[in-house]
């Protein structure tokens, strides 16, 4: 006979708010793409963000359109040089690992995208501050960002002569504001598939280390960059883009702050190059985003791990499997910000003496018991429960 599952619950009045995010407990961040409201409660959009009003992104929605993912379909829009595309993302002040799996597709569904350089996958990006919004403030030659990317790139790329699709795009920009455009350097491979692709990406210290799997597969380290130029604090998401050849008749004519700083479809009465039809044609679809603290093993101390460390050494660490956060025990000592919608599920015992602040709705569950410590503290306005139930 099932016992009936013993609850606790702490209920508030609730507005929602948005705020940066700083924990130890890292894998509260992570999104498992069941929730819908998670989209607007614990993502950024650098369209609002930054304060462009010119939203890229066609459908953006959590398990809606794709259930128990985030689905992202573009308008015309890229990422190269000083040119923006869409990102949905967290803001990162520690070292970490973020895994995805994502699956690429032209806007039906049932394919590769049709038009060049429609892909999806992972982001760090240096922020970008525009008191006055990026209308008024943006100038060229400030971009600073690393990605890997699955879907169709080129067959041209001369990185990649003659390569089949579907592809990986890797590539790093490095900002330049006293000599625009900012510097992109990318590579282009050919890979056996676009479906169920899992992206991993660790920062260390200035090293990111960019790995891949592909279904019943091992990880790979795909690439290795020296990025200690980073801010403490960097964007952290999921990036889409499509439809390289209209982006180039703008970028080519230099019409790039048109391009981020317009919505690009045929909506436009001003297109400034009415003479390239338009072709979007990727969905982005992402499974999950998890994320994890990064310990360096001690053999593996003061080793650069961009230059030195060998693939089977970063393999060694940064080559797990990624699964459901799920621990046996946990002690949470970090504030759940305003507005964040947080889950924490343990196999034993959690005990907490964090505070969660305004607006937030945070759920913590336990086999055993979960123990709320003298310093632990509801905000006026949040939401709180405790559950003794198991996560697994």
């Amino acid at each position: 006979m099932k016992s009936k599952k013993q609850k606790t619950l702490i209920l508030f009045l609730a507005v929602f708010g948005l705020s940066n995010i700083a924990f130890s407990q890292i894998q509260l961040l992570n999104d498992e793409f069941e929730d819908t409201f998670t989209l607007q409660a614990n993502w950024l959009n650098i369209n609002n963000e930054e304060g462009w009003n010119a939203e890229h992104l066609e459908v953006h929605d959590i398990n809606n359109s794709t259930p128990g993912h985030l689905h992202m379909m573009p308008w015309t829009s890229s990422w190269f040089q000083d040119l923006r595309g869409t990102l949905i993302h967290k803001r990162i002040d520690q070292n970490f690992v973020i895994t995805t799996e994502v699956t690429a597709t032209n806007r039906a569904g049932n394919g590769l995208p049709s038009s060049t350089y429609s892909l999806a996958g992972i982001m760090l990006r240096t922020p970008r501050d525009f008191p006055n919004g990026a209308m008024n403030d943006w100038t060229a030659g400030g971009e600073n960002y690393i990605f890997l990317a699955t879907g169709f790139a080129a067959t041209n790329h001369p990185t990649c002569q003659g390569c089949p699709g579907p592809h990986f795009e890797v590539k790093t920009t490095t900002e330049r504001p006293l000599n625009p455009p900012s510097q992109s350097d990318l590579q282009i491979s050919s890979i056996p598939t676009a479906s169920n692709v899992q992206i991993r990406v660790a920062r260390i210290g200035g090293a990111i280390i960019v790995l891949n799997r592909f279904p019943g597969g091992a990880w790979q380290v795909h690439e290795r960059y020296d990025r200690s130029d980073f801010p403490s604090e960097i964007q952290v998401g999921l990036v889409t883009y499509t439809d390289w050849p209209k982006v180039q008749s703008y970028w080519q004519a230099g019409n790039t702050f048109y391009h981020n700083s317009n919505v690009i479809n045929s909506n436009l009465t001003d297109d400034p190059s009415p003479f390239v039809d338009f072709n979007p044609d990727l969905i982005g679809r992402f499974d999950y985003t998890r994320f994890d603290e990064v310990e360096v093993p001690m053999a593996l101390s003061g080793v650069d791990l961009v230059n030195v460390a060998s693939d089977a050494d970063l393999l060694a660490f940064l080559g797990y499997d990624t699964e459901e956060f799920c621990p046996i025990d946990i002690h949470i000592d970090r504030t759940i910000v305003n507005g964040q919608i947080a889950e924490m599920s343990v196999q034993n015992d959690i005990t907490a003496n964090n505070f969660i602040d305004t607006n937030a709705q945070v759920e913590y569950s336990a086999a055993n018991s979960i123990e709320l410590q003298a310093d632990f503290e509801v905000s006026l306005g949040a939401e709180f429960l405790a559950e003794i139930s198991p996560c697994n």
